[in-house]
């Protein structure tokens, strides 16, 4: 996975925080909090990551019971 770095040229005001949750390699549930201009193009590359790892992007609350958000 590739990390892009941000540009001064980005205006925040069109910035979100996005979370996903998936599972990883033998079902280990994962949550991946990302901060992003566009929310196709962030989906997009979140399911690669987790695909080219052998896991899958689950739905919407189908591992974010088993965190608590700390700090």
């Amino acid at each position: 996975m590739r990390l892009r770095v941000a540009s001064a040229a980005i205006d925040d005001a069109n910035m979100e925080t996005i979370i996903y949750e998936g599972y990883g390699p033998g079902g280990t549930a994962v949550m991946v909090e990302c901060l992003s201009d566009n929310r196709n193009r962030t989906v997009a590359e979140v399911r690669h990551a987790f695909s080219k790892c052998g896991g899958n992007l689950g739905t919407d609350g189908s591992v974010a019971y088993l965190f608590s958000k700390k700090g």
